[in-house]
């Protein structure tokens, strides 16, 4: 059974629907290559998750190191999505677009390929109450949309 190494969690703001989480080694954002809706991305030192409106409110992000598989969630999600890291650092953080780091660089294990596996939540909420009063009231809407990513070596 996998063990739990670690977790970190922050409220971000999307920028243009991209939520960012990085590695230490993290030098330049790539991208999906298709056009295609998805809820996760993954390249060399990065994870982009894809908040389900552009901006405006304050997504929870939470993410865990595992070092094996994570068991099989059983949780009421509304989206589910995979990915491949490569990471050269052994670290991820959740930052925002402009790079600054939201939380500190979190271990996840040696440098290599790991599986990136992201649940979601809320989405439908989200989208039901965007641009309805008192939207951008004195403080953004924060937890409402919920993203869990899970990340392990690859086997």
């Amino acid at each position: 059974m996998a063990t739990l190494l670690g977790s970190i969690d922050a409220t971000p703001t999307p920028d243009h629907c991209m939520i960012t989480i990085i590695g230490g080694d993290f030098d330049s954002f790539g991208h999906p290559d298709t056009n295609a809706v998805v809820l996760c991305w993954a390249g060399t030192e990065q994870i982009q998750l894809f908040s389900e409106i552009s901006t405006g409110h304050r997504p929870h992000v939470t993410v865990e190191a595992w070092d094996g598989p994570a068991p099989t969630d059983t949780g009421e999600w509304e989206a589910h999505g995979h990915a491949e890291l490569h990471s050269t650092s052994g670290t991820l953080g959740i930052s925002i677009f402009d790079e600054k780091m939201l939380t500190p660089f979190m271990p996840i294990g040696a440098p290599g390929t790991y599986t990136v596996d992201v649940h979601a939540t809320g989405r439908r909420q989200i989208r039901a109450l965007y641009g309805k009063p008192p939207w951008f009231a004195d403080e953004l809407p924060t937890g409402i949309e919920r993203f869990r990513v899970r990340v392990w070596p690859k086997q």
